[in-house]
């Protein structure tokens, strides 16, 4: 890995952590639909990322947002299951060719037929782990599942936006 690399993920990292943490903590469309583009720096990185990383990676990150949301521990635990959860979703996705060594979870490369179900697919997860966990209460799985469904709509239409920006530049 070069430098420019290394240097792209330091600065997706900061970025994602500090827009999550200052900017998006209070916004959410009818206080039903949330973005946590925390998120994207796990379904951003590489695809042969080893599962290690990914896991250690999604507890720090999950670990920073409960720090500011004072959530004792559910983005930790939540984003520590999408990262495990991926590399299972790119072995039902895997082309029959495999993917290139350099692949990485882009628009771009993936197509929109692959990109939109992985990112909407992962948030749902996410969302409903964190939601479900977060409410504790029976009585209320209906609107916590409202609002799993909502927030993995909004956020795959932002991280779509974020890809096509993305592409241009």
């Amino acid at each position: 890995m070069g430098n420019s690399f290394q240097i792209k993920w330091i600065f997706i990292v900061f970025f994602s952590l500090a827009t999550q943490v200052f900017i998006l903590r209070d916004v959410a469309l009818a206080n039903v639909a949330f973005c946590f583009i925390y998120l994207w720096i796990i379904l951003k990185a590489p695809i042969h990322t080893p599962l290690f990383y990914l896991i250690i990676g999604g507890f720090f990150i999950g670990w920073i947002v409960d720090i500011f949301y004072n959530t004792h521990g559910i983005h930790s635990l939540a984003t520590v299951m999408i990262a495990f959860l991926r590399p299972t979703f790119f072995k039902v996705l895997t082309p029959v060719n495999g993917y290139d060594e350099r692949s990485s979870v882009s628009l771009s490369e993936m197509k929109a037929l692959w990109f939109f179900p992985y990112i909407f697919v992962m948030l749902l997860s996410h969302h409903l782990i964190l939601f479900l966990v977060e409410s504790a209460d029976a009585t209320l799985l209906m609107y916590s599942l409202f609002r799993a469904f909502a927030s993995a709509i909004f956020g795959t239409l932002v991280f779509g936006m974020l890809e096509l920006f993305n592409q241009k530049n």
